[in-house]
């Protein structure tokens, strides 16, 4: 009984300890690592009142969001950051999360990466990137739309487009040259499995110092 004991609470530790964080690109037309620049020669001003966002749904499991990429450029040196919102029938809802701010050095054109820290995104689920304003995007009419990458299940569903600061929202025509990158939330253990290891870790600390 002992020994049945010992190997299932053996087995129960080896499920646990292999909950492991795998970081990937799950969204991109900017190739698999998500940060080569696929754009063309055009790039579209998003000005204070032409708000852009692109669409995404996850896939089957939740996923920590790790960072957001964009092709862009400023006339002048400025720190721009990225806003996740969730989804409001289609077009973005509440905000999520913002990113940490980036620089973004003057007239220099780029793949600018936005991290975020502790988000969590609810597996199945529609979220959009919305960037700040103010500062050239390369929004292109005949750029290839982001497709899943490494099997993530991931889809896009366009870019949304308001000129009344997200009082209203239409589609657009033009993608982001865009990447998205996350890692897996790992599983929290079942309390029952959690209980079991510990008094079998006591049975079997017991057991060896008697002998």
């Amino acid at each position: 009984m002992k020994a049945t004991v010992l190997a299932f609470v053996v087995a129960a530790m080896a499920v646990i300890s292999s909950a492991s964080v795998q970081a990937g690109v799950v969204l991109s037309n900017m190739g698999a690592n998500g940060l080569t620049d696929t754009s063309g020669p055009t790039n579209t001003d998003v000005l204070a009142n032409n708000l852009l966002a692109s669409g995404f749904t996850t896939g089957a499991t939740a996923q920590k969001l790790d960072w957001v990429s964009i092709v862009g450029f400023s006339p002048t040196a400025v720190n721009k950051t990225v806003s996740i919102y969730s989804d409001n029938a289609g077009s973005p809802g509440t905000l999520v999360a913002t990113s940490a701010s980036t620089a973004f050095p003057a007239t220099t054109k780029g793949v600018f990466q936005f991290n975020f820290s502790g988000v969590n995104l609810t597996a199945a689920t529609s979220y959009w990137v919305l960037p700040e304003t103010d500062i050239s995007w390369y929004l292109e009419s005949n750029n290839d739309a982001p497709t899943a990458q490494n099997s993530s299940g991931f889809s896009y569903l366009g870019v949304k487009k308001s000129t009344n600061s997200g009082s209203s929202w239409n589609t657009s025509v033009f993608n982001y040259t865009l990447g998205v990158s996350t890692s897996d939330v790992p599983p929290v253990p079942e309390p029952a499995i959690t209980s079991l290891v510990c008094l079998g870790g006591i049975a079997f600390m017991r057991r060896r110092m008697k002998k």
